[in-house]
């Protein structure tokens, strides 16, 4: 006899598989421009972040695996490389927010994730959370605001309501509902979710 629940557990373990973290906070990356700035501008700005944190690392990664440096260079970083190369590339965005007077609410993107990963890391001395699962808590907050400041009205709250659901569907899909799940989760909603609306709050 089948399980009536394996239909829906699958469903959300597509959510999952196709939202990588690093596409979640590429989303969060291009559109958090296009609140300050408007079309050609916004999209460098978004595009640029995304590849730069988002993409860039992920490419040079894999490039290491397959020549076989990734495993030799492990235990002497210290922490993912593809972690390492993304903070690399988000101060660096931030730098040049800061010399262009670029888009504020990007920088509060970037700042969010700082924390959420900070926070974490701080936190997995004692316990290791998943940084998906970190991931996923904080774009709920992240994205269903940039969504519904984008699109005003009920578009916009339709956007944010299903942004929501999909990156909590994301969250309990994981390997199961444990505590370090639910620590997980407090660790992106209020660092990464919270220090991304505090600073939205100075950026628009």
């Amino acid at each position: 006899m089948s399980n009536p629940s394996a239909g829906p557990v699958r469903s959300l373990a597509l959510v999952r598989r196709f939202l990588p973290p690093g596409a979640v906070w590429a989303a969060a990356l291009l559109a958090a421009p296009f609140l300050n700035d408007d079309g050609a501008t916004a999209l460098v700005w978004g595009v640029g972040s995304a590849v730069l944190i988002a993409l860039f690392p992920w490419a040079l990664v894999t490039v290491l695996d397959k020549r076989g440096d990734l495993r030799r260079g492990l235990n002497r970083l210290g922490a993912p490389p593809i972690i390492l190369g993304a903070f690399g590339a988000a101060f660096m965005v931030l730098r040049v927010v800061r010399w262009t007077d670029g888009p504020r609410a990007l920088a509060a993107v970037v700042f969010g994730m700082i924390a959420a990963y900070a926070l974490t890391a701080a936190v997995s001395k004692a316990a290791r959370l998943e940084w998906a699962d970190v991931t996923y808590a904080a774009a709920a907050v992240v994205l269903p605001v940039l969504l519904f400041l984008l699109f005003p009205g009920a578009a916009g709250a339709v956007l944010a309501a299903a942004a929501a659901c999909v990156c909590v569907a994301a969250v309990i899909s994981g390997r199961g509902h444990t505590v370090k799940t639910g620590a997980a989760a407090a660790v992106g909603v209020l660092a990464g979710g919270g220090v991304f609306l505090w600073l939205l709050t100075y950026s628009l």
